[in-house]
């Protein structure tokens, strides 16, 4: 395994805790009904999906080229779009089902936030340099 950096690190710590928030959500969603189930793991994959397609861009963002840069800062536009794509989509198809839908989105947050408690209880040396 090769030796990461502690910021890409921490990237891949969100997307695990964002992995493991979605299977808890989306059983505990289940137990309500099926659809809240379906529109919880919808918000929460697109919110998985952005935070991806976000990681990707600013990886590909930190170049010297003001071209590419330009470029993949528009992309990042185009992802925000996206976002709002589904998840009007989502509001039309299911209107009763805005709650689910809601915590759904903020996967990302959730993932954040438990990385945040994480480092608090077990940092690491790179972090505490």
């Amino acid at each position: 395994m090769s030796r990461t950096d502690s910021g890409t690190n921490h990237l891949v710590w969100i997307g695990r805790f964002q992995l493991c928030l979605l299977g808890i959500g989306f059983f505990l969603w289940r137990l309500n009904s099926w659809r809240a189930s379906l529109v919880f793991g919808v918000g929460g994959l697109s919110s998985m999906a952005f935070w991806y397609l976000h990681r990707w861009l600013i990886a590909r963002m930190l170049t010297p080229s003001v071209r590419l840069r330009w470029f993949y800062g528009c992309l990042g536009l185009v992802k925000l779009a996206l976002l709002a794509v589904v998840l009007r989509a989502m509001m039309v198809c299911f209107p009763a089902e805005i709650l689910p839908l809601s915590v759904g989105v903020l996967l990302f947050v959730g993932g954040i936030l438990l990385e945040a408690v994480r480092l608090v209880v077990r940092p690491t040396l790179q972090d505490l340099e």
